[in-house]
């Protein structure tokens, strides 16, 4: 990869702007590709790669047992090498496949874990459980969930969210859109709890004054994304959940609802945070599978009195 693209993990930060930690990740995933070209005895030029060697590649990650979700972050990192290329001029055109090419391949590898999804009835007795709590931070989880049940938004986004991007005038918030620019997202339901924690429990946290994320940590500092997830854990079992509690979880129930309200796809994905609208189609499709039996949960109404 250093005769490819040196200083890849830089580059993909500096070009595209992702974090290290994801860009050690798709520099992983590239390995594995060189590594598959190298057996099959095509240790090629950039300019030379072709569709068959990302489609060969994905085929045989698939045959080994990998997962969907697996199979399809490897095409992520594949789309993230190719603009990279482009973008440094190594490659004049692309090699990634059309999409009607890949269905076929992700189809053919293992599907992922069972998606499911939470009834009216779930998110109700999870309500209750949250309002009834005497913690403090009852109030900040039922906010960042009802976000996750309503808009499906990505975790990392609401943990980098800042009080600038939330208009309780205009019952909004504005979360960066997959180009970078802030996108406004209207509230419905959710809106009750978010301002019920902002206007009751966020001060309560508070340790510094320059302090601008809205959602914080017993510490007063940015929540962490392993802080969400045992949080969710917790709640979800004192609320008696069959399924555990988790994001992936709670973005389900979220894409669900909106596909039965007809919500275009390509709004489902934008508020998901899907880059690529295959990974929002695989979705929708998986979601049909396991919940279309049931009707679409709704986010309960929190009334005045417990603002």
């Amino acid at each position: 990869m250093n005769k490819w693209l040196p200083n890849f993990t830089e580059e993909v930060q500096r070009l595209l702007g992702y974090s290290p930690t994801t860009a050690r990740a798709y520099a992983s995933d590239i390995r594995r590709f060189l590594d598959y070209l190298k057996a099959q005895g095509r240790p090629v030029p950039p300019q030379e790669l072709s569709e068959e060697d990302v489609i060969g590649f994905l085929r045989a990650e698939a045959q080994q047992g990998r997962r969907r979700t697996t199979v399809h972050r490897r095409l992520a990192s594949l789309r993230v090498l190719e603009r990279c290329l482009l973008m440094t001029q190594r490659i004049e055109q692309g090699f990634i496949p059309p999409e009607e090419r890949l269905v076929d391949v992700l189809e053919r590898s293992l599907p992922p874990r069972p998606t499911t999804c939470l009834s009216s009835e779930d998110l109700q007795r999870l309500w209750q459980t949250l309002l009834a709590s005497g913690k403090r931070q009852a109030s900040r989880d039922l906010a960042m969930i009802a976000l996750l049940v309503e808009w499906g938004f990505p975790v990392n986004l609401l943990l980098k969210m800042e009080m600038h991007q939330v208009d309780m005038e205009q019952k909004a918030v504005w979360l960066p859109h997959v180009g970078g620019t802030l996108e406004k997202w209207p509230l419905d339901r959710a809106y009750a709890p978010l301002r019920r924690y902002l206007s009751q429990s966020r001060n309560d946290f508070v340790r510094r004054e320059s302090e601008m994320h809205v959602f914080l940590s017993q510490q007063g500092g940015a929540l962490s994304r392993q802080s969400v997830w045992h949080a969710l854990r917790q709640w979800g079992m004192m609320a008696n959940l069959e399924a555990m509690l988790t994001p992936r979880l709670l973005r389900a129930t979220a894409a669900y609802r909106m596909m039965k309200a007809n919500v275009p796809p390509h709004t489902i994905g934008a508020a998901m945070g899907h880059t690529n609208p295959l990974s929002t189609s695989l979705l929708l499709r998986r979601l049909r599978g396991a919940c279309n039996d049931q009707p679409p949960a709704e986010l309960p109404l929190i009334k005045d009195e417990a603002l």
